[in-house]
Formats: structure tokens, sequence, C-alpha cells
């Protein structure tokens, strides 16, 4: 272990040298482009902020207006001033908006007391109810607090409008404001101008478009008309409300900038990642790169002058790992008689060392040393130095396994070492290697594939195996078929959870009427096959057979009032005299099963 650990302590200490020097230039690259990132990112979300609070402002000049006609025309009211004396001053102030709002705003109007005012002078239509405007049922919702009605697309403009209204103290009179939108449109359009930003756009609670740097977008329902990732946008943006967030456009991945406004609108502004951090982020992968080669060049210099060192150490390393296998391992030396101790297990540890390490240890000592009394015979046989040469011939390896004393299984091997010119054998390599988890393992992967996972008995194949091996050693018997009756009404009417109980109660009666010595294994579906050994003479069969009757007639089922379960058997005994295939013998039992099926009830017919 020191050798080794002297020989790979250089490459350790200098591989680990290498990499703790790039993980900590990689981290510092990292560090300074999320300073970069999140500084560019501020950067761009105090634009967006700047652009919120500019539509804000543009937004808050309207609502003032309302705000303080609302409050004359209620000190109107309550100074019962006519209807007259409100309209004149609803035309004067639109005079000042006018000039105020930059000709942005359709003037003040309202319904008060009754009846309808236009500041602008507009002519109202005989057939206009202005009870029933959008701006007027908003007003009523808003219960006095000033409120945006949703925007509108006027179309003989082009251009988004909405109306700014309030409910006065009457609960039943409303001042209202129509503005254009295109001041808004102007800005957006203006922030988009930015080859980076690829969209600036305005919307709702209720997810349309008031505004859009797109001028075809606006208008659009993103929630009903969007696509899918529209929808998932809006989702977000409603949800976030004031900040930013990553999003997977249809173009690849987006940095999206989101502020509410007045807490009825979101302004928003989309930008394309690439287009922002990339240019950062290939100077910082392009460093890191360019450190990784250096460091690249710096590790192929060294390795070339420690490689032959490396060599030697992996070579060590194998062959160690090679005779890790084995838990003993000796160099016999045929020609002069010697052996050479490599590793030596417990079992034989000293047996060679007590004899000047020569070959003149009976075979017959170290076989009881190593094999339990059922393995000795062959063993020995096997260890037979005298022909040892005769039996490997021009083989290069032997092996034999056996159990050892403590009943686990073990692999002996003799692995050529040295040939003479003339091809002899003059030395070998005597090895003990454990095979017990290995057998184990084969043991119950054979059991898993020859067992029925439902019934926990033999399945087709473990079984007919069976058969097969009895058959050919000249075993007599009784062969039975046999399923069950009217089994489709069960799963038909009961479910095949039931269907399956059933088959598990057959198969365990099974178990309960033969012997270990029988062979019992599931066919398929509800079929069944038994081989009763020893079983020559129909009348000891029926016997058997009854038992299994009576067993059956034993087994119920809750639930299950209207069946009862019955099988339907034929048996065939084997003729060793005249001996047949397995297949036609079984063959035979199933047609005597057909004829019992003929008659109900728990029935056994024997094949002629």
């Amino acid at each position: 272990m020191d050798r080794r650990w002297k020989e790979r302590r250089p490459f350790i200490f200098f591989g680990t040298g290498i990499l703790v020097v790039f993980l900590i230039m990689a981290a510092v690259f990292y560090c300074l482009y999320q300073v970069s990132r999140t500084n560019l990112i501020n950067t761009w979300n105090d634009s967006a902020t700047q652009l919120s609070r500019e539509i804000e402002f543009y937004l808050n000049t309207p609502k003032d207006a309302v705000h303080f006609s609302a409050r004359k025309v209620e000190e109107m009211i309550s100074e019962n001033r006519s209807n007259e004396d409100i309209l004149s001053f609803l035309r004067e102030e639109t005079g000042v908006y006018s000039t105020v709002i930059d000709d942005n705003s359709t003037g003040i109007y309202g319904y008060c007391r009754g009846e309808y005012l236009d500041g602008s002078g507009w002519t109202v239509p005989e057939d206009y109810v202005p009870e029933a405007r959008p701006w007027y049922i908003a007003a009523k919702e808003a219960n006095g607090d000033i409120t945006f009605v949703k925007p509108f697309l006027n179309l003989q403009t082009g251009t988004m409008m909405m109306s700014v209204c309030k409910l006065l103290d009457d609960k039943e009179s409303v001042l209202s404001m129509d503005i254009f939108l295109d001041g808004i449109q102007k800005l957006e359009e203006k922030m988009f101008a930015s080859k980076k930003v690829s969209a600036a756009l305005v919307i709702d609670k209720s997810g349309t478009i008031v505004s859009h740097s797109d001028a075809s977008r606006i208008g659009t329902d993103l929630i009903r008309e969007g696509s899918e990732g529209e929808k998932e946008l809006a989702g977000k943006i409603f949800g976030i409300k004031h900040g930013y967030f990553t999003n997977a456009g249809e173009r690849g991945k987006e940095i999206v900038f989101c502020d509410q406004i007045n807490n009825d609108w979101y302004s928003v502004l989309i930008l394309d990642e690439k287009e922002i951090l990339g240019s950062i982020r290939y100077i910082y992968v392009a460093s890191a790169l360019g450190l990784a080669v250096v460091l690249f060049i710096f590790w192929m210099i060294i390795s070339i002058y420690l490689r032959k060192h490396r060599e030697a150490g992996e070579l060590s390393s194998e062959i160690g790992a090679l005779s890790d296998i084995y838990s003993n391992m000796d160099i016999l030396d045929l020609k002069h008689g010697t052996v050479k101790t490599i590793r030596s297990g417990e079992e034989v540890r000293g047996v060679f060392r007590e004899t000047n390490d020569h070959l003149n240890v009976p075979v017959k000592e170290i076989v009881k040393a190593l094999a339990s009394e059922s393995s000795r015979s062959i063993l020995e046989q096997f260890m037979d130095l005298a022909t040892i040469r005769n039996r490997m011939g021009n083989l290069n390896t032997i092996s034999h396994e056996y159990v050892d004393t403590t009943g686990k299984w073990n692999r002996m091997h003799f692995i050529v070492s040295k040939r003479e010119a003339n091809g002899d054998i003059s030395k070998v390599i005597w090895a003990i290697q454990s095979i017990d988890e290995d057998k184990k393992r084969q043991e119950m992967f054979r059991s898993l594939s020859e067992t029925d996972a439902l019934t926990q008995i033999l399945n087709r194949a473990g079984g007919e195996k069976r058969i097969f091996e009895l058959l050919e050693k000249d075993v007599s018997g009784m062969l039975l078929i046999l399923d069950a009756d009217h089994f489709k009404y069960v799963n038909d009417h009961y479910g095949h959870e039931m269907g399956d109980d059933v088959i598990i109660a057959l198969a365990k009666c099974l178990k309960d009427t033969f012997r270990d010595s029988d062979v019992v294994y599931r066919l398929g579906g509800d079929e069944f096959v038994a081989f009763a050994t020893g079983v020559d003479d129909a009348g000891i069969g029926r016997n058997v057979v009854d038992r299994l009757f009576a067993n059956i007639n034993d087994v119920s089922f809750e639930g299950i009032t209207d069946w009862k379960l019955q099988v339907s058997v034929g048996a065939v005994l084997t003729n060793m005299t005249n001996k047949e295939p397995f297949s036609e013998i079984l063959q035979k039992a199933d047609k005597a099963m057909y004829e019992s099926k003929k008659q109900e009830g728990n029935r056994l017919t024997f094949a002629p």
C-alpha cells in the first residue's frame, strides 16, 4: 500500500493542484460573470422602471383632471346649481384639459341627475343610454374610486382609447373623460428602437394588450387569443407584478421586466437574453477556455515526464487486483519439486513451510484440510500432480469446483506458468477462488426462472424439466392435467383479482395433496399439471385424486355465492416398458380432462 501511494503521489499532488487552480479560476470567472450579468440586468430594470413611471405620469394627468372636476361638480350639486351651470363648467374644463393633455382627450362628460352632459359639445343620439355605457357601469362598481375602464380600439382612428371615470357622492351621477393612448404607444415604440428589446407592451388586468411596440398586436387578448407561450407569460406577469424573470420564448430564452401601474395595468419589457448577455458570456467563456488550454498544455508536459512511472504503478495495481480474486496462490515447480507461496489461505497456511517448501506433502492431507467429505474423492484425483502434465496437455488452465469444510463452494485452478522448449510443463500456479456467492446467485436466478409468480409453485418450464428428468430415470407414475370448471364466469362477474385468488387456492390444494417427491406446476391460466411418482395403479391414483377433491371441497371464497370451485381431471399412468414422449402423455391426459368436463362436478377420467 505504501509503495503504491509513493508511486501515485506525484500524480495526485500535481493533478490536485491543477484542479484546484482551475476550479478557483473558474469560480472567479463565474463570479465576475454574475456581477456583470447582475449590473446589466439592473441597468435594464432601471430603464423598465423609468418607462413605467412615464406611462404612469401619462395616466395620472387625466386621473387628476377627473378627480378635480368631480369635486367641483359635487359642490355645485350640493349648492343646487342647475345642470346648465354644470354643463357650462364641463365645457370650460374641456377647453383647459385639451391644452394640458396635448389634445389626447375628448373632454369631460358625465351623467348628472338623470341627464347626460358632454363638455365637448357632442350631439347625443336619441338611442344613447348613459347608464348602459361601460364608463358608467365601471364607475358604479368602483363605488366612488377613480377607475380606468378597459381600453377599446377606436375603429375610425385605429388607436386605443380609454375612459377614466368616478362615481359622485349622490351614488348616481358619474363624471368621465376619454383619452387617446397613442402617447403610451410612442413610448413603447421608442423603447423598442433598441435592437436588444424584443417587445415593449402594456397589458391590462384582463390580459388585453393596451399598447405594443408592434402596433398590429394592440387589442389582442393574450389570455383568450394568445399562444400557449403568451398565456404562460401573462400568468407569470400577473403573479410577479414587479421585478423580472426569465422565460422560454418562441425565439429563445428571454428576460422579462414587468411593473404594475395604478393597480390595473402592467408595463412589460421583453429582452432577448442572448442579445444582452451574449457578449459578456462569450468574453468569460473564451477566457476560461484559454486558461484551460494553458493548464492542459502544462499537464501534458508533466504527464510525459511521469508516464513511465504511472504505467509501472498501473501494472502493479492490475497484478494486485488479479491476485485478490484468489484466496490461495502457490507456484508449483514440477521439475524441481518445490513450491513458492504467493498467498496462502487459512486452510493450507504453513503446509509447505513445514516441509521446507518441497512438494512431498500427501495430497490427501491437503484435500482433507480443504474439502468436505463428499468432495474429497474427486478433488484428490484433480490434485494428483503425477498426472497433471498429461491431463493439461496443451491447455493453459484446468479447474474444478468443490465444497469446502464449511459448506461453501470454491473453484480450484491449475494455470500453466512455464513450459520447457519441448512443450512440457515445468511450473504451474495452484490457485483457489471462492465462488459461493456466485453459486447462490445462480441458484436464486434458476429458482426465479422456474417459479410461477402468482402461485409460487413451479411454472411450465420448471415443471416439465423435473418430469423429463424423472422419465429419463425410468420413474413411473401418474400424470394429471386439470383446470377449474367455468373459471371464465368468475373473471367476468367478480373480476380478475378474484380469479387470481381462485388460482392461488387451487395451487394450494395441489401442494397439500401431493408429496415433496411429486411434481406440481402451473401450465397456464387455470390449468395445472401434477406427476405423482410411483403411482402406477388406477385405484391408488383415484385415491390420490379423491384426496385432492376433498381439499378442493373445503375451499370457499368470500363474496361468491353462485359458484363453487370444481375441477375436471385427466390422468395417464406412465408405462416404463412402453416409453412414450412426454408430449404424447400430456396430450392423452388433456383429452381425458375434456371427457371429465362433459359432466358437472369434480370428475376424473383416466386415458385408455
